[in-house]
């Protein structure tokens, strides 16, 4: 008996190799996954190493004749001109099932060794950072007050270089011995001073309607947004407000903001190219404010982008609203605020609040931007759950407790 190994990327091109050369009669002995060796493929996909044997007369013609005919072998398997056919069959099947389950669990196994790699580098960085910090005037006594809001600023994602900038200018305003909360009260004030004062719509006062269109990716929740801000002008502040949408690439959209307008008793109107949308606003002459909803654009798909850059420059508002979700990633957020730097002058309306438990995205497309923050959203009520950025709620949240 002839007993060999085999090596394939998968099952399939191991069984290839056992066929090719032991032929047919090959019988399977045993199957495992190995690792490639050397560092730079350690996380590479593993190889099949498949063991085979067969008998030494495996290419006389009385072995090969006894299994023309279809029937069963010594084993008890189905067999076809040949060989062990069915049996390998079902050993691939059967492989190959385990290869998926391996492969999900290697992908699980990679995201939680990208977890844990950050779970690090935010141990570290504090320490790190704080070591450079003090290698001027060596104050001990303040490192472990700092090291304390430098790891809450950071639990609530904060980006790493503001956290840096702050923790440099409280480490040249506190004295030796100084108190926590006197440190958090120096933070309060700079995260404040940074956050700004929260803008409003600005209502035109020349007799015209004031302009307001919302801007943003898909998903973030443009269109309840709308609604909440023409529900709160026209049953709170007595204004009357007529409704635009561009959005008719989802049916949803323009049904949801139908029923919207029919609730609240507003004229809607929705129209299908840039080219209508100075006419839609004529109709409009009689408001006082005219709010425009518009597709979610992917800056990924260049054709659509440059649609919604047309309808901007043509509608020329009078204010517009870039609408961030604060449970984007900030990697992707930047993509976002970059892609949608076409846009001469905007606010900042963020979403989902009540979904977030971390606020640091706010905090950091502020000052990214530096665009004033209007609107925050918490919830799916119209028109509750909407509100004027809350400077003083958002900076105690990024600061966290200090027990």
């Amino acid at each position: 008996m002839k007993i060999r190994r085999y090596i394939g990327k998968d099952t399939q091109e191991a069984l290839l190799k056992v066929k090719m050369d032991l032929g047919s009669d090959a019988i399977i002995l045993n199957t495992r996954k190995i690792r490639q060796k050397g560092f730079f493929k350690m996380f590479s996909k593993p190889l099949v190493e498949v063991l085979a044997s067969v008998d030494d007369n495996y290419g006389t013609n009385s072995r090969r004749t006894a299994y023309e005919s279809r029937g069963k072998n010594d084993r008890g398997y189905d067999v076809v001109s040949g060989g062990n056919l069915s049996y390998n069959e079902n050993l691939r099947s059967k492989f190959d099932e385990k290869e998926e389950k391996i492969h999900l669990l290697e992908n699980k196994i990679i995201g939680m060794e990208e977890k844990i790699n950050k779970i690090y580098e935010q141990i570290q960085k504090p320490s790190e950072k704080l070591i450079a910090a003090t290698n001027d005037d060596n104050e001990q006594p303040q490192s472990k007050v700092l090291d304390l809001f430098y790891n809450n600023l950071l639990k609530n994602e904060v980006d790493t270089e503001i956290v840096k900038q702050l923790i440099s200018v409280v480490r040249g305003k506190v004295k030796e011995n100084v108190s926590v909360s006197e440190t958090a009260s120096i933070l309060y004030n700079l995260i404040s001073e940074m956050m700004g004062k929260p803008s409003d719509i600005k209502l035109r006062n020349d007799g015209k309607p004031t302009v307001v269109m919302l801007v943003g990716p898909t998903g973030v929740g443009k269109t309840t947004t709308l609604a909440k801000i023409a529900a709160n002008y026209s049953l709170n502040l007595n204004k009357n407000v007529g409704l635009i949408t561009a959005d008719t690439y989802r049916i949803a959209a323009v049904e949801q903001l139908k029923t919207y307008a029919d609730i609240l008793g507003m004229p809607l109107k929705v129209i299908y190219s840039a080219n209508e949308i100075q006419d839609a606003i004529k109709e409009y002459s009689d408001k006082d404010l005219i709010l425009i909803d518009t597709a979610g654009r992917s800056y990924k798909n260049k054709e659509h982008f440059d649609e919604l850059k047309t309808l901007v420059e043509v509608t020329n508002a009078d204010e517009i609203y870039l609408v961030l979700s604060t449970t984007t990633g900030m990697r992707n957020c930047r993509e976002i605020i970059e892609h949608y730097s076409f846009l001469e002058n905007y606010k900042l309306i963020f979403t989902k609040l009540d979904e977030s438990s971390a606020l640091g995205l706010i905090l950091n497309s502020r000052r990214l931007t530096n665009r004033d923050l209007s609107f925050v959203t918490t919830g799916q009520s119209v028109p509750d759950d909407i509100e004027l950025a809350n400077v003083d709620m958002i900076t105690k949240n990024l600061l966290g407790s200090i027990s």
